[in-house]
């Protein structure tokens, strides 16, 4: 195996960046959730016919935005005492198995969408959109889950190599969700808007996602398999580069959207992954160091 990766100042930075940004991210849309459901105990009119409108598919996302912001509580605070307080990994694994569940539990909630979004019929079908929800659920639960297991059964340093390969699985999983979400809103908006749409400015954004994105996850294998090799320098350099991709690529769509006046749409995309191209710029730094 190459030498044990030690991850720098700069790293743990840019992780703490990452989880802070799906934070800021998650309670601004629970905070809208919070909103309607004030509204719709208030008999608002709007908000009741909301709630009514999109049925389990409000309820479950309400449940599910809740799940992820403790999730994210939990995983700054297990960070905070890894690094800060320096206590060791066994002392923290249970608030790590809670997050990892915690964030299964989020795209669990994404179910009910599913019915929703393939209803024939009505204004709500949107399959595009669907099936880019269903490839979410599918390649993050299972991993998330398996992972969260390894982590609360992890007993001596001997376990490291399987939970390593578990993170892995997870990460290319994860990423995979990622590259999901971002093509299958491009589908939608071409579905409703065909090939028109694609003119301008918007054939930046709309190549980036569909020739760039897909990169991630390309990258994400080469890690999984890199570390599945016992080759931990590599492995992180192909993470490195997966995550890159992906912030890169929400970095570009970014400067789309205000381009296009259109910044009351980033709340409906992964947005948070934007300090992700920083993370993968310091991992790649960080093996390189650890080479030389």
């Amino acid at each position: 195996m190459e030498n044990v990766i030690i991850l720098t100042r700069c790293v743990k930075i840019f992780i703490v960046a990452s989880l802070v940004s799906l934070f800021i991210y998650n309670l601004y849309i629970l905070r809208g959730s919070f909103v309607i459901l004030f509204g719709y105990l208030s008999s608002m009119p709007g908000d009741v016919t909301y709630v009514k409108f999109v049925g389990l598919a409000y309820w479950a996302g309400y449940v599910s935005l809740t799940a992820r912001f403790i999730c994210l509580v939990l995983a700054l605070t297990a960070v905070f005492m890894l690094w800060i307080k320096g206590w060791s990994f066994m002392r923290v694994k249970k608030l790590v198995f809670a997050a990892l569940f915690l964030e299964g539990m989020y795209f669990v909630g994404l179910i009910p969408s599913l019915w929703f979004l393939f209803r024939s019929g009505t204004i709500a079908f949107v399959p595009s959109l669907g099936y880019g929800y269903l490839l979410q659920i599918i390649f993050t639960v299972p991993f998330l889950w398996a992972l969260s297991y390894q982590v609360m059964k992890y007993q001596t340093s001997s376990q490291k190599p399987i939970l390593l390969k578990f993170g892995a699985l997870a990460f290319l999983g994860y990423t995979t969700a990622l590259v999901a979400n971002e093509v299958s809103r491009w589908a939608t908006m071409i579905s409703l808007e065909s090939l028109k749409f694609i003119v301008g400015i918007r054939a930046v954004g709309f190549f980036n996602a569909l020739a760039f994105m897909p990169f991630a996850i390309v990258f994400a294998v080469a890690g999984a398999y890199r570390l599945f090799q016992e080759k931990e320098l590599s492995a992180m350099r192909w993470f490195g580069a997966s995550l890159i991709v992906v912030g890169l690529n929400y970095t570009i769509y970014f400067g789309y959207v205000y381009f296009v006046h259109a910044l009351n749409t980033l709340p409906l995309v992964d947005i948070w992954t934007v300090p992700l191209l920083g993370l993968g710029i310091m991992l790649i730094l960080n093996a390189r160091k650890k080479q030389g």
